[in-house]
């Protein structure tokens, strides 16, 4: 799966991208910034949804009488990023950017026969860098549609807090800070209308994916020449099996691009 994600995506790039450098004609709104903000769903982030549903068979399993139970899965998180604009031909463009996708959280909660709190609860977030190949279909002056896609890059932050000395004994402390990192793929379709020859809005959608497989924290441990830091892997309790993070999903955005070309290079449509 990994393999074909690869060879569709530079498959993709390579094919719209050819002879795009080898060109010295002028290009209206060849260079832009975009700055964005939007939406991403996460459309099947398993292993900290599992860790929420379950907890309640895990606190019953240890004996415990528990009440007051709920749990909330982990849905997706408010985005925003920026972007850099280059557009090589009239019809194929490339963007360059980054993204911050929220914290999004799985939580689990419940009382116990003393009515204290157990709690299991999961934040992520991740940074994304991409580079994508855009082809764009001019259907009147001032608006265009673009569809693109390419590779992207990811760094994840993963907290797991457990609350309560029943939820303490059986997953164990706390583990903050762990980070893992991971290559994807980004599709995109959007639309851009040009509020003025410089400015234009932008709206769009697209689908990523984002698995992160495995994620490193690090603990302090006292040997016998001192106190010094052990990395560690995220594993499911009791178990070799690493803790995953699946950012992938649709997506939704808008955003606010501003070009820079020198004005006597525009066509003026007025």
């Amino acid at each position: 799966m990994r393999a074909l994600k690869w060879v569709v995506c530079f498959s993709f790039i390579l094919t719209i991208a050819a002879n795009s450098f080898a060109q010295a004609e002028d290009i209206e709104h060849k260079y832009g910034i975009e700055l964005r903000g939007g939406y991403g769903s996460y459309l099947d982030n398993s292993d900290p949804n599992t860790t929420a549903q379950d907890f309640d068979d895990v606190l019953s399993g240890m004996g415990a009488s528990i009440t007051g139970r709920g749990y909330d899965e982990s849905t997706g998180a408010i985005t925003g990023g920026v972007s850099l604009l280059y557009k090589s031909k009239d019809y194929f463009g490339w963007h360059i950017g980054l993204n911050v996708l929220g914290t999004d959280e799985a939580t689990a909660t419940a009382l116990d026969a003393n009515n204290q709190e157990q709690a299991v609860r999961t934040y992520m977030n991740a940074v994304e860098i991409f580079l994508t190949g855009n082809y764009y279909w001019h259907l009147s002056p001032r608006f265009n549609l673009q569809i693109g896609a390419g590779p992207t890059f990811y760094f994840a932050s993963l907290d797991l807090e457990y609350e309560g000395s029943s939820a303490q004994s059986y997953y164990g402390e706390g583990i903050y800070g762990a980070h893992g990192r991971s290559f994807g793929f980004m599709g995109s379709l959007g639309g851009e209308f040009f509020l003025s020859n410089a400015v234009s809005l932008k709206l769009g959608g697209g689908f990523r994916l984002a698995q992160i497989n495995r994620f490193k924290y690090y603990r302090e441990v006292t040997g016998p020449s001192g106190t010094y830091e052990e990395g560690q892997i995220v594993y499911w309790p009791g178990t070799f099996d690493t803790f995953e993070v699946n950012f992938s999903g649709a997506f939704a955005e808008i955003g606010l691009r501003v070009y820079f070309e020198p004005a006597a290079k525009w066509k003026q449509y007025d």
